[in-house]
This record gives C-alpha cells, structure tokens and sequence, in this order.
C-alpha cells in the first residue's frame, strides 16, 4: 500500500501522514464499496483522502471541533466525504467508527465511548480507536493539546469491553518515537522547551521522516498481527460491535 498515491495535499507533519497510512493499513480488509463511516477526530482531508480514496462509492463523515469555518458544509476534494464539527444525530449507525486521539480529551472516556458506540455503531459494526500511550510520556505536550490521560493497551482494551466491543487486534504504533518522546516529555517537564504544533524541518524532511515512521508502522503492524508486541507512543484496538441491537 503506497499512501502517496492514495492521499492528494501536503500533511503538516510527518507524523500525520504515517498515520494516515496506518489507518489505512489497519482498515484495509475492513472497508468496502458503499460503507458508511464515522470518522470522530478526522477533519484533516489528507487522512480520509488516503483512507478511503481507493473507494469509489462510501459516505464518510468526518467530524472534529477545531475544523475551519471554510470546510464546513462544502463538498470536500474527494466524494464521499462530508465534514463537520459536531456528531451526527443519534441513532444513526455507521459500518466502521474511527475515534483517533479523541478519548484522552474526554474528562469521561468510558461513558464517552458508550455512547458512541450506543447510538453511532452498527450491529456487527467496526471501532478503530487510537490514543496516546503510556502516561510515563505525559508532558507539557499533552497539556498544550488539552489530553487528561495517556494509555496503555490493556487500558483501551478495558475501554472497549466495557463499551460492549469485543477486540478484534490491537497493538502500539511510532515504536521509534517512544525514546524520542520520553526524551521530551522530561525536557518539557523541566522548562526546556516549548511546543511548537507544527513541522518547521521543510518538505525533503519530512518526506523522508514519514517514510521511515511508515516503514516503523508497517512492522508494527505485522508484528501485533503475528502476537509479537512492541511498545509505540500510540496504541490502537479495532473492535467489532457483535451486539444484534444497541
């Protein structure tokens, strides 16, 4: 799977691009023509560009708060896919749910995914859930994006059982960023530095850091998949919904 020929525009930041290509790797035998999908935490065109692209017919609704005025209700550069800053109404149910980096800002993240899954998620439907993991790597960073909490797996997973989910696979991502990370969450801790938001390495840059932290998800990926574990500073579940009715 090649992100670059699914996605159009420029992300702001390696990191967002390796994992757009991610979530697509881990959706790839999920998706299908037709699917209609809720994309909680998904405003940024780049990710459902490179998500559902290779689709030609889907309903994708994605919705973040922070979207700008100008995307809301316009059709977006790829059909399909319709942007919004608040949830659709109750009750309306969708084959696959993606909440990416949505419930470390939830006060309640428990009650949060209940009723997510309650209303928005169909029988039999999928959950794809990320978080930040490991609160051992909470720093001024996490503060800054406005996150209670960072998880580790066996704490999402807790999450999506409770939730009435059963797990289908889970694993960690940015195995490569969890030293890095560890290494500026103490420089954040004592003063040294502040947070930025955005990339400022230029585009040769950051082409070639997204390529090495794709390469770093795919095994990543492979190896969860094959039972072997890695810690990475983001964890992921995908879930299936085998309630007959919510």
């Amino acid at each position: 799977m090649n992100a670059d020929t699914r996605g159009q525009g420029y992300p702001g930041h390696p990191w967002e691009k390796a994992r757009a290509w991610a979530v697509a790797a881990l959706l790839e035998s999920t998706l299908f023509e037709g699917v209609k999908v809720l994309g909680v935490g998904c405003g940024d065109p780049y990710l459902c560009q490179t998500v559902f692209g290779a689709l030609q017919r889907k309903e994708v609704t994605a919705v973040d708060p922070g979207l700008a005025e100008e995307r809301l209700g316009e059709p977006g550069p790829e059909p399909g896919i319709s942007y919004s800053r608040e949830l659709p109404p109750g009750r309306n149910r969708f084959d696959v749910t993606l909440i990416l980096d949505v419930l470390e800002r939830a006060e309640d993240d428990r009650g949060y995914l209940k009723r997510m899954v309650r209303q928005h998620v169909a029988a039999r439907g999928r959950v794809l859930v990320t978080v930040p993991a490991f609160q051992a790597l909470y720093s001024g960073h996490d503060w800054f994006r406005r996150r209670y909490r960072r998880y580790r797996l066996r704490q999402v997973e807790q999450l999506a059982w409770s939730a009435g989910l059963v797990v289908v696979s889970s694993g960690y991502l940015f195995g490569s960023l969890i030293i890095p990370k560890f290494l500026s969450s103490r420089l954040y801790h004592w003063g040294r530095v502040r947070d930025r938001g955005c990339w400022r390495g230029g585009r040769l840059l950051a082409a070639v850091v997204g390529k090495i932290l794709e390469w770093d998800n795919s095994v990543m990926i492979a190896l969860a998949r094959g039972g072997i574990l890695l810690p990475g500073a983001t964890a992921w579940v995908l879930c299936e919904n085998r309630r007959s009715a919510n």
